[in-house]
């Protein structure tokens, strides 16, 4: 993840608690300080992947794009996927990242979006896509 006014890192932070009161390991990665390369092998191993981003000019902030382009490439054997981010105005987010993912194979579980700051409907629907993480990671 990324975020440049703090709404996607309140989404991140509050998904990653959920998902470890849920049992589910989570590695959380900044892309503003992350090694890409450690990013790389954790991916290696990961189920699921979690895809957190701001909007900017319509889709997904440059950093995630090359994170997510970069993952495709790496073709990782992950499972599923999801969305998680902030906007202002309007965007195409989800669209431009999952058509950036074909090489995964990954069932999208959902995409969480909130204009603005996180309100409590979006903590609501990351509780849900919490529980939906740690159902698919229970059946594996």
């Amino acid at each position: 993840y990324i975020s440049m006014h703090g709404s996607t890192e309140i989404m991140v932070s509050y998904l990653t608690a959920a998902l470890a009161e849920r049992g589910v390991k989570v590695h959380k990665f900044d892309l503003s300080v992350t090694d890409i390369g450690k990013l790389a092998m954790a991916l290696v191993d990961a189920a699921t992947i979690v895809i957190g981003t701001p909007t900017v000019h319509v889709g997904p902030h440059p950093t995630v794009f090359s994170a997510t382009h970069l993952a495709n490439a790496l073709r990782p054997k992950l499972k599923h996927a999801a969305i998680i981010g902030s906007y202002g105005w309007g965007t195409k987010a989800v669209e431009q990242l999952t058509g950036l993912i074909p090489n995964l194979k990954v069932e999208v579980l959902g995409a969480v979006l909130c204009k603005g700051l996180p309100k409590s409907e979006t903590l609501a629907e990351l509780d849900a896509l919490a529980d939906t993480i740690r159902d698919r990671h229970m059946a594996l």
